[in-house]
């Protein structure tokens, strides 16, 4: 893994699963490595599904020095139709894991770090370069600073100076870089101090979330559940529930997760009331978390479910939701990731934020990992990183809108996004061919085969 160019400092700013990819990819190849992360070591989970496509699982048998398994595997996407009867789109595999188990995960092999998710860490090899992980710290400048001669060229270097502060001391402190990893999200600092102009938009619709453990499910219920991502679908709504692993990624029946969405059109003044706090009235801006949602609010959301009515089992799993939580779905797509001539790199949720649907933000966030391991590596150059990163984003981001107009507005919107799409493949393939690399977007996620139904 390691690198044959000498090592450099690197500081990610953002410590969740973009930043983490990332600094264990660069920390393997040699490098030592700062993540800077605005929250604490251990945060409030909503249990969020993550599915791991061909560039995630390509990433985790590169990187991942972790032995055991920890995603759960679906077999189908399958959607209930008239009286509850299942019609299945597609046999295959993905693998589905949450969010908590991959972060952990993650940290584990990036510095260390012990939790009741991987309470035992894998070692450090020689060629391994330094991980430090801050917490509670926040940047607030980055700037080109210009380095006193180098004593055997004569040429003056450039590095990075990262100016951050510890949010309990109120202290500011410069770590200088030689590179600087913005993945720091769909709220960028990096993106807004670089591209201010691009800005998360809503797109017109919400979800409304929650998670019900297998064993509260019925027997029925979980049996319907068991291997398959389902679909529910409605006049320009939809429901989906699909099976993630359980606390501590647990993944015996009966401790893992259904983990429910339901998404609804609804309009910008709606959301006001819709987003306000059930404890203390201020308005979120992007996701009401689990304990603030409202209680008019959800059972006014109870009541529609019960009227509409939802398919049965849908219906099961939304009325034994205990801790709801509201996500505003937002996007937008860059169209530059790469500034100060290089020294600076944007990758994951701050480069392009997808829809929910196709649920790739972490496979985006581990195709970016892998190019950035090639290009600090010296594999490729600058433009080729960019351009890679950007057309893979673009790509991705394209196919995500083209599925939520599908669910959510008129067939003819979701014909126009179809036709965007599929003309990004068509130029996909033609850059690919050029340059001779392998097409960007791979044959999907799914992959047809036989299995056992058991």
């Amino acid at each position: 893994m390691a690198s044959s160019q000498p090592p450099l400092n690197i500081v990610v700013i953002g410590g969740s699963l973009a930043g983490l990819m990332t600094a264990v990819a660069l920390k393997q190849s040699g490098h030592n490595v700062t993540v800077i992360e605005k929250e604490d070591n251990e945060r409030e989970s909503h249990m969020a599904g993550v599915c791991l496509g061909p560039d995630a699982v390509e990433y985790l048998e590169k990187y991942d020095r972790i032995e055991s398994i920890f995603s759960h595997q679906s077999r189908r996407i399958q959607a209930l139709v008239g009286n509850d009867k299942l019609k299945t789109f597609v046999n295959g595999r993905r693998e589905i894991t949450n969010w908590d188990t991959m972060y952990y995960r993650l940290r584990s092999n990036f510095d260390g770090y012990a939790s009741d998710t991987c309470p035992i860490s894998p070692s450090n090899t020689p060629e391994d370069g330094q991980g430090v992980y801050h917490t509670q710290r926040e940047v607030l400048d980055i700037q080109p600073e210009i380095q006193p001669d180098d004593e055997d060229s004569g040429e003056k270097k450039t590095r990075m100076s990262v100016t951050m502060l510890d949010r309990k001391s109120g202290h500011k402190a410069n770590i200088q870089a030689d590179l600087v990893v913005g993945a720091d999200g769909p709220d960028s600092f990096v993106r807004n101090k670089y591209q201010s102009h691009v800005e998360r938009k809503y797109v017109g619709y919400i979800a409304w979330r929650g998670t019900v453990l297998e064993s509260e499910a019925s027997e029925e219920t979980r049996h319907l559940f068991r291997r398959s991502v389902t679909v529910f679908m409605m006049d320009k709504q939809h429901c989906i529930v699909y099976t993630i692993p359980g606390k501590n990624g647990s993944l015996q029946p009966g401790d893992r997760y259904l983990n429910f969405l339901w998404y609804t059109n609804e309009t910008e003044e709606s959301l006001n009331e819709i987003l306000k706090d059930g404890l203390d009235g201020h308005r979120h801006h992007n996701i009401v978390p689990s304990g603030r949602v409202r209680q008019d609010i959800w059972a006014e959301r109870t009541k529609q479910a019960e009227a509409l009515p939802l398919s049965k089992p849908m219906l099961e799993i939304f009325l034994k939701i205990k801790r709801p939580f509201i996500q505003v779905i937002t996007d937008f797509c860059s169209h530059q990731a790469a500034f100060e001539d290089g020294k600076v790199l944007l990758v994951g949720d701050g480069v392009s934020l997808f829809r929910p649907h196709t649920a790739f933000s972490g496979t985006q966030a581990a195709f970016h990992a892998l190019c950035t391991a090639d290009f600090v590596n010296g594999k490729v150059t600058r433009q080729q990183w960019e351009s890679k990163v950007l057309r893979y984003s673009r790509l991705h981001y394209l196919q995500s809108n083209w599925y939520g107009d599908f669910y959510q507005s008129s067939m003819l919107t979701a014909l126009v996004a179809a036709v965007r799409y599929w003309t990004m493949c068509g130029v996909d393939r033609v850059l690919s061919w050029w340059s001779g690399d392998a097409p960007l977007l791979r044959t999907g996620t799914f992959k047809v085969e036989e299995y056992d139904d058991e």
